[in-house]
Parts: structure tokens; C-alpha cells; sequence
């Protein structure tokens, strides 16, 4: 469910229309923890679309103008790594190919084909990596991504990975579902008992896609709900405080029963795109029953969410 949303980079917009403040604290550190991985490893698991930092980049101010720094600091970095990558791909690849010519086996051709794959793939990442942010972007578990938090009273743009990392720092297992928290099991899964009830967030997107049976075969089509700009998730969060890379937060959608429309499609969930009047209260759990919050996510909005083939 849910497997990627699409966000737009027009920050000051979405500031606006559900009335929040970034923290700019927080994004901050979230580029600065990525630059630190990379730099101590060699390797990054802090995952920021280009676009996100355009976005965040586009509302000026000094905050703005260190996270540009970072952005452009990192961007070396990264190009170094991805150059490197090809250039490692495309030495397998010929050593693969001469095997091939000396020895057409079918061994050798299943391995030239392996490696052929692993050099388009590495290509296509420094191609992808050298094009300049669009105005909107798509995310995948574990990508960040802003979500809206209540903290002392102020309503916050913070930056959360899309994946739930229990406070432990312990990974759920790949075959689990944490990007997406089921209604039905928020009383009952030991991933969202935590949570439901105390640390509630709203995701702002766009559309989402799914991956749907269609003639034997699988296609990912893209929902978007018909006369709304986008749409606000219901959703939990969770903070681990790393040794070394500090704060991190994630996330995970609420999803429910699906409308008929996207039932017909051949997806069986949906995320609770909570009324715009309802977020106060969500967003502000304390003293409310978990029945009473139960209960608040059968405030949707009116929405018919029209579908098509993802591009």
C-alpha cells in the first residue's frame, strides 16, 4: 500500500494553506547527518530528494542560504561516488564481455547480461543525479520527506523518513509494511501502540501509486483524488535519537478500507485523508480517548480518486 507518494517542492504554498512554520533546525541536521555518514562510510542511508531541498532552498533566508551550501557540497560528493560506480560497473562489464567472446556459454552470457544491467543501472543514476530539481517528486520508504507536527503549541514542517524506525534504532524487517499503518491494527500492532494516540503527524502529497494485478500482470498506476490540489495523510511518527547522526524522525500513513473507486482499480487500502477541519484535532491528541481518535478518521474528505497508468 502506498508504496510511493508524489510531493511538490512549493513550500511556501503548503506553509500557507495548512499554516505551519518550518524548522529549519531540523532539516539542517538531517543534511548535515547525511554529509557526516557519507564522509565517516563511504556510504549514505539518509535518503533527500534533490527536490525537497529546492523547495526548502526556495523560501531564502539564512537558513536557506547554509542549507544551499550543504546541497552543494554534497552534490560533489555524490556525483565522485555515482562517477566511481560506473566506472567499476562498466570494468565488470568488459571483463564480462570478453569471457562472452572467447566462450559463448550460457553461463557467461547470463552473467554478461547481469553485468549489463548493473552498468545501465549505475549510468542512469549519475545521468538522474545531474538533472536539475523539478517543481514536484516522488518518495519511497525510507526517503524524507516533511511532514506536520504539533510542538508546544506551534504547528512545524519537520523532515521524517517514510518508514517507521522504532526509538530501539532496530530495523523492522524488510517483509513488514511500516511506511503504512493500518487503521484496523493501530489498537492492537506493537509498531503503533506507541504511537497511536500520542505522536500523530499529517503528510502532505500529492497523488499515490500502487501496484496492481492487471491481465496477469503487474502495473503501478497513480491515484489522485478529482477536484483537490492534494491531499493531507493522517499519519504517526516515531524518534530515534542516533549516537552519532542525532535526532531522527519517521513516519507512517494511516490507511483504511479503500472508496469503490480504487477498489475497482484493484487496490484493497487507502490513506485516511483526513478533513481539513479534523487536523487541529489530530495533530493534538491529549485527552482524547483512542476511541475518539478511532473515530475522528471517519472524517475523510470528499474525494473521487481517478486513476491512471504511472508514466
Amino acid at each position: 500500500m502506498c508504496y510511493s507518494a508524489r510531493l511538490w517542492a512549493e513550500y511556501r504554498e503548503m506553509c500557507k494553506k495548512l499554516r505551519v512554520d518550518t524548522h529549519w533546525h531540523d532539516f539542517l541536521e538531517v543534511a548535515r547527518a547525511r554529509e557526516k555518514e557519507f564522509d565517516d562510510s563511504f556510504r549514505c542511508t539518509i535518503k533527500i530528494p534533490d527536490e525537497l531541498i529546492a523547495g526548502l532552498v526556495a523560501l531564502d533566508g539564512s537558513a536557506a542560504k547554509e542549507l544551499a551550501l550543504i546541497q552543494r557540497r554534497w552534490k560533489v560528493k555524490e556525483q565522485r561516488q555515482l562517477e566511481q560506480a560506473m566506472n567499476e560497473a562498466d570494468v565488470e562489464f568488459q571483463v564480462a564481455e570478453e569471457k562472452l567472446k572467447i566462450k559463448a556459454t550460457k553461463t557467461n552470457q547470463k552473467a554478461f547480461e547481469v553485468k549489463q544491467r548493473k552498468l545501465d543501472k549505475a549510468k542512469a543514476a549519475l545521468e538522474n543525479a545531474a538533472k536539475p530539481p523539478g517543481d514536484s517528486y516522488r518518495i519511497y520508504p525510507f526517503y524524507f520527506a516533511p511532514i506536520i507536527i504539533e510542538d508546544a503549541g506551534k504547528r512545524l514542517f519537520v523532515p521524517a523518513r517514510f518508514r517507521i524506525l522504532p526509538r530501539t534504532g532496530i530495523e523492522v524487517p524488510n517483509n513488514y509494511n511500516v511506511f503504512n499503518s493500518r487503521r484496523d491494527s493501530l489498537q492492537s500492532a506493537r509498531n503503533w501502540i506507541p504511537l497511536f494516540g500520542k505522536q500523530h503527524a499529517i503528510f502532505p502529497f500529492q497523488n499515490f501509486y500502487e501496484w496492481v494485478e492487471r491481465d496477469g500482470k503487474s502495473v503501478e498506476i497513480k491515484f489522485s483524488p478529482d477536484g483537490h490540489d492534494g491531499m493531507h495523510a493522517a499519519s504517526l511518527y516515531e524518534i530515534y535519537q542516533h549516537p552519532e547522526l542525532g535526532q531522527i524522525r519517521s513516519f507512517s500513513m494511516v490507511t483504511d478500507e479503500p472508496p469503490p473507486e480504487v477498489a475497482a482499480a484493484g487496490h484493497d487500502r487507502c490513506p485516511v485523508f483526513l478533513s481539513y477541519d479534523k487536523i487541529d484535532q489530530w495533530l493534538n491528541p491529549a485527552g482524547q480517548t483512542l476511541q475518539q481518535l478511532d473515530e475522528l478518521l471517519d472524517h475523510k474528505e470528499r474525494a473521487y480518486y481517478s486513476h491512471v497508468l504511472a508514466a
